[in-house]
Parts: C-alpha cells; structure tokens; sequence
C-alpha cells in the first residue's frame, strides 16, 4: 500500500500551507529582528547632553565602563588560562 497517496490530502495543498507558513515565520523572524536591533540601539546610545558639563559626564561614563569592560575581560582570561594551564 503506498502511504504518499493518503486520502484527503492533496500534496500541492500541503505543499502551499507549508510554503504560506515559511512566508508567515519569515516575517516574524525579520519583525523579531528588527525589534533586538531597535532594544539594543536604544540601550546603548548615550543620553542628549543638555550642557557642556553633562557632555563631559558622558564621556568620562563611557571610557569609565570601557576601563571596566576591559579588565573584566582581562580578569575572565587570566582565570581561564590558569584553570587550562598545565601546572596545577
């Protein structure tokens, strides 16, 4: 008995649903995509300075969480250059 031939179902409506379903994910993954890239613009842009002295506040935030970032990292790959080291 051969199973492709079920009845009631046509392979091009199938084919159709799940073409019309593809479209339907794609659309949400690109609505998806635009959504994290708009959160993460809008987390990551500094505030509109008002004055000379909150542009420099700033600017002396931003290099503060630069140094910051960077001797995390520099902390995370010491930590694991010691754990794969091959002196225990």
């Amino acid at each position: 008995m051969d199973t492709n031939n079920k009845p009631g179902i046509n392979p091009q409506d199938a084919l159709a649903d799940i073409r019309m379903r593809k479209a339907e994910v794609k659309k949400q993954m690109q609505e998806s995509v635009a959504y994290i890239k708009a959160t993460t613009r809008k987390m990551f842009t500094p505030p509109k300075a008002g004055n000379k002295l909150e542009s420099l506040m700033n600017m002396m935030d931003q290099g503060v969480m630069v140094y910051d970032g960077l001797m995390m990292g520099m902390r995370f790959a010491r930590n694991i250059r010691r754990l794969f080291s091959r002196r225990r």
